[in-house]
């Protein structure tokens, strides 16, 4: 498949096309030389995998996808060499690595692997993760072709999510209601931090001055739409992260109609000491981690038992069958706090 026939049939991801383009464009330069392997880094429920997705359906029978759900040992590394097809499409990453003693020997030995390989690796890692490792062992290095899905904008928010429903099939009510919140919303630019190549979302605050004329007298009044308002609502709990914005969007949805205060507010007051902080940080950055793996991450001088129990009690992670990850609408307000108290790299 050429590029321009990927590029045509990329129309499957919304908000993402740009980042879309720049994998297919480094998959199309594969065979010119040393393999441009592929990063693409993303937070917890942001698209890595839509992209994985599309990328294996316009690549085909070539991708050998190798999802990993749960930290791998040194002795359950494959020998990527006897798979067939030429891209290798590792998901998750963050599994190879963990922060103990020790704890980089799987990645060690995956690196020197990818770089003595001419297949071509594509690799999705969660960004705090990523961004650990490239401050200690400048894993960046390894990967000359580094994409970043940062979060969305409001109009794009709202492609996305109307995009998942037929035209006309949900209702918006008019309860004759506007927030003061909705006078301002959040714009999500990237930005390169300087001396380095690592790109970062900065958050900033753009006042609505069509909303605010909206309030206006009747006379000088500027008509806005309600649907507006209510993606601008949906995207500031969101912080922007699209997964969480439409699991926000289909809980807020009720008898096919969904409102302005249909869309529940998730208020947190975080108060951690340093153990909580330092295992809702390492939470953070895997996504989801058995609690075998947060034992052995603990060591023996914590009580990882009340640790855990205080982090689920305040609503900040959740436990599904053993398995810790942070609650999804949490997810903002923590991100917040670990960098406030300097968890997050």
């Amino acid at each position: 498949m050429t590029g321009e026939e990927n590029s045509a049939s990329g129309g499957n991801v919304i908000g993402y096309e740009r980042e879309l383009a720049e994998i297919t464009g480094a998959i199309e330069r594969y065979g010119t030389g040393a393999p441009p392997h592929i990063a693409i880094v993303a937070e917890p429920m942001a698209g890595r995998t839509t992209i994985v997705a599309e990328i294996r359906r316009q690549y085909g029978n070539r991708v050998n996808y190798l999802p990993l759900e749960f930290v791998i040992k040194k002795s359950g590394m494959l020998d990527f060499s006897s798979l067939e097809g030429d891209i290798i499409l590792i998901d998750n990453c963050q599994f190879l690595a963990t922060r103990k003693i020790g704890g980089f020997d799987v990645l060690d030995t995956f690196l020197r692997t990818q770089i003595t390989s001419k297949k071509l690796f594509i690799t999705t890692w969660n960004i705090y993760s990523w961004q650990y490792l490239c401050s200690v062992m400048n894993l960046n290095a390894y990967f000359p072709t580094i994409v970043t899905l940062n979060k969305m904008d409001t109009p794009v928010l709202k492609q996305v999510i109307m995009a998942r429903d037929k035209p006309g099939t949900i209702r918006i009510l008019d309860e004759g209601t506007a927030e003061r919140s909705m006078f301002f919303s959040i714009i999500h630019s990237t930005v390169q931090v300087p001396f380095t190549s690592r790109e970062i979302s900065v958050p900033w605050v753009k006042p609505n001055f069509t909303l605010m004329l909206h309030k206006l007298p009747r006379k000088k009044r500027v008509q806005i739409s309600l649907e507006d308002i209510i993606f601008e609502k949906i995207n500031r709990i969101a912080y922007g992260n699209p997964g969480v914005a439409l699991l926000l969007w289909e809980n807020s949805i009720k008898d096919n109609a969904i409102s302005l205060s249909a869309i529940a507010e998730y208020p947190y007051s975080i108060s951690l000491d340093t153990n909580e902080s330092f295992i809702l940080s390492v939470i953070l950055s895997m996504e989801s981690l058995h609690e075998k793996d947060l034992f052995a991450i603990a060591g023996s001088e914590m009580d990882i038992e009340q640790v855990i129990y205080r982090l689920v009690q305040q609503r900040l992670v959740r436990d599904s069958e053993g398995y810790y990850s942070i609650e999804p609408f949490a997810l903002g307000p923590v991100t917040d706090y670990l960098r406030k108290t300097r968890r997050l790299w």
